[in-house]
């Protein structure tokens, strides 16, 4: 069962977000609430999630921040091994459907009214900028909470013993460009899975991972009309998309000055044919 969760609308979390940016860690935990007046829900209906569940999960996300020095300012590897146990926390516990999760409001909610102590704890406001970006959710891929819910959500895979393995293959930066591409690849988990496998074999010194992720999910999508992903088993899938990623490669290479043999020698270096 899903549930619907409390919104924040743009100008009263931008209002609240900016006050906060003066107060202490110490001074937002006391601040942090499972309701507030200006909050609303999404008219379509559905069932409401109570104060007391919200409770539950501020408690689990505090205490998870705890594990990696929370109050107190946390070094890199803790912010990563955090961003990590988050997203399997919020994918795993908050029962909420992609639909609402695609909603910045809802994010901006638990960013500034729930969970605002953790939120600032873990980017501290220090400019406008990075207050709309982290915490009103205008750009899900950005917001503190709402990219590790979605990161979790292309992962998931039930059927697996760790149903959240893939997420250390999915970067920020990956993940920005598939949730980018979400209405076309977001309802197919099967196709999802199998480019994070065939991304996780590359490795390539000479392309940026960004460009090879770019131009190897337009190849995708331009093929989109004449596969029917869906009819391929995982095996087949994954050759089909190993191709793909050949394809991208070479292109890459030849635009660096690669001759086409070169390239096509590089590119079964990097992915070889099953």
């Amino acid at each position: 069962m899903t549930f619907l969760y409390p919104r924040l609308l743009r100008p009263n979390a931008l209002s609240l977000a900016k006050q906060y940016r003066e107060l202490s860690i110490l001074d937002l935990q006391s601040r942090a609430a499972t309701s507030d007046e200006s909050a609303v829900y999404v008219a379509t209906g559905g069932t409401r999630l109570e104060s007391s569940r919200l409770q539950v999960l501020r408690d689990m996300v505090v205490d998870l921040a705890k594990e990696s020095g929370f109050p107190g300012p946390p070094a890199k590897d803790q912010r990563t091994a955090f961003d990590l146990r988050l997203a399997r926390l919020l994918h795993s516990q908050m029962d909420i459907a992609p639909a609402e999760a695609a909603s910045g409001d809802v994010w901006a909610f638990l960013a500034v009214i729930l969970l605002p102590d953790v939120a600032y704890w873990r980017y501290p406001p220090s400019s406008e900028g990075v207050l709309r970006d982290r915490f009103l959710g205008g750009d899900l891929t950005r917001h503190v909470f709402g990219r590790m819910w979605w990161r979790a959500h292309f992962v998931y895979s039930p059927e697996e013993p760790d149903p959240y393995a893939a997420l250390s293959v999915l970067g920020e930066s990956e993940f920005d460009q598939i949730y980018a591409r979400r209405t076309t690849l977001g309802g197919r988990p099967q196709l999802i899975k199998s480019i994070l496998r065939v991304w996780r074999e590359i490795e390539i010194r000479e392309l940026s991972d960004r460009d090879i992720l770019r131009d190897f999910l337009k190849r995708l999508l331009r093929l989109d009309p004449f596969l029917v992903y869906e009819a391929l088993d995982d095996f087949a899938l994954d050759t089909e998309l190993r191709a793909v990623a050949r394809e991208t490669i070479v292109g890459l290479l030849i635009s660096k000055g690669y001759l086409r043999e070169a390239a096509e020698r590089r590119a079964r270096e990097v992915l070889p044919r099953f």
